[in-house]
């Protein structure tokens, strides 16, 4: 049960994350609402103020559905069913809420051309000479050197491990990417107030930088907390928490307060001119504009940049996307296959062998020290492997062994101990458990 709870801890607060993000859509920032940009006086309209009301309560229903759907789905035994499950449900989840705002951009629009709002575009973007021509005062590599330090520090703590230590340090480098690069330099241009565009234009640009110093930070503690906590399951679990609670809130608190000074600092315009783009913006979600040369462009509102759909680049990044996430329900159908394939052990006559799917563990009969036959398993926490209702295999750890490799049906009992003249410890058990037994029987007449 613990296990299926950190399954669906892990994914249950995107429900009301999005529903938070969603639902401050519906208030009017740089005259935009739920992806529509209107006049100021939509703002006052009946007919726009009831779309949006209806909007937040689908928008409420929804996530309620999503959540509800969660309960029923914590008591499915199998955990390669549990997996698909909540595959299928990852996919729902981020369709679902996404409905009443697709449904309301377009009843905004309806509205829109009914009124005579609607400002006819030539797709072509706008720009403001001016504000794109503020400096733009990078963050220093120096500021970024610290947390990478830091996430190197694991590599002289635990070489074992060096690959997952490498790949966080990674990230690292790739904040300081992500920040330097991934950045438009576009004006963010409401109407003819020039002096708007560039509190905008400056606002964005220091709150972009912020985040991803916030991230790169984070990564770098958590590397060094994993290594010290990794001995120890729970003090490894609670510092991952803690990291994603960090980065999490830092860039929604970060977002929501870029989202709060633009509404505050656009809440007068509209009046006379002003910008709209909503030809460019599918459902006002995907930005496709063929006369737009960049891949990557800001998001209207907010901090984040999002992709120009009409670039073939973005066309298959967001395809591959989408395959991966239509694709995790075969991890489970993967995971039902493990399940059902029974780990066999055999003795040769040079070596122990553990099989279990396409894994296999060998252990050369000169090198075994002592061997050992147990009824019961010591206490253990899985490093990297496999730990399912019907198969145990990779790397463990435990206080009494340290760390050894397994390949073992947890349910059948005895299991071999094994232990080699060079100081590693092998824990191997057939599914059968009469073939255990008579592994320990050949092992120990070979010695």
């Amino acid at each position: 049960m613990v296990g299926t709870l950190i399954l669906w801890g892990c994914i249950i607060w995107m429900v009301p994350l999005m529903y938070v993000l969603l639902r401050n859509e519906a208030k009017w920032k740089k005259n935009i609402v739920v992806g529509a940009t209107l006049p100021y006086e939509a703002r006052q309209d009946p007919e726009v103020e009831e779309v949006l009301r209806r909007y937040r309560r689908q928008l409420g229903w929804s996530c309620l559905a999503m959540l509800a759907l969660v309960v029923p789905c914590l008591f499915i035994p199998r955990f390669s069913v549990q997996f698909i499950v909540w595959s299928f449900w990852i996919i729902l989840a981020m369709i679902l809420p996404q409905i009443p705002f697709v449904l309301t951009n377009k009843a905004l629009r309806r509205i829109k051309e009914e009124r005579g709002w609607h400002k006819r575009s030539s797709a072509r973007t706008v720009s403001d000479l001016t504000a794109a021509a503020i400096p733009m005062k990078w963050l220093s590599p120096w500021w970024f050197l610290p947390p990478l330090a830091l996430s190197l520090v694991p590599l002289a703590l635990d070489r074992e491990l060096w690959a997952l230590w490498l790949v966080d340090a990674a990230l690292v480098v790739l904040c300081y990417a992500g920040y330097r690069w991934l950045f438009r330099l576009r004006a963010e241009v409401v109407d003819e107030n020039t002096e708007l565009t560039v509190a905008l234009t400056r606002l964005r640009r220091y709150n972009w930088g912020k985040t991803w110093l916030w991230i790169a930070w984070a990564t770098g503690f958590f590397n060094l907390g994993l290594c010290l906590t990794l001995e120890w399951f729970w003090g490894a679990m609670a510092v991952t928490l803690v990291y994603g609670v960090v980065v999490v809130v830092a860039a929604i608190g970060i977002e929501f307060r870029v989202r709060r000074a633009q509404e505050r600092l656009t809440a007068d315009s509209g009046k006379e001119f002003y910008v709209d783009e909503d030809d460019c913006w599918i459902w006002g979600m995907f930005y496709y504009n063929p006369y737009d040369k960049r891949l990557i462009v800001n998001n209207r509102t907010g901090v984040n940049t999002t992709f120009n759909m009409a670039r073939r680049g973005a066309q298959i990044f967001m395809g591959a996307m989408a395959l991966i996430l239509l694709a995790m329900p075969l991890v489970g159908v993967w995971l039902m296959h493990e399940e059902a394939i029974p780990v066999e052990l055999t003795v040769t006559e040079t070596a122990v062998v553990a099989r279990h799917s396409g894994t296999e563990y060998e252990v050369p009969l000169a090198d075994i020290e002592s061997a050992e036959l147990l009824t019961e398993r010591p206490e253990s926490s899985r490093v990297a492997g496999t730990a399912m209702e019907s198969v145990s295999k990779g790397r463990y750890k435990n206080d009494e062994w340290g760390r050894f490799t397994c390949c073992l049906d947890p349910r059948t009992e005895p299991w071999l101990l094994l232990r080699t003249t060079e100081g590693e410890i092998w824990l191997f058990g057939d599914s059968d458990s009469a073939a255990t037994q008579a592994a320990y029987a050949a092992v120990e007449a070979a010695r």
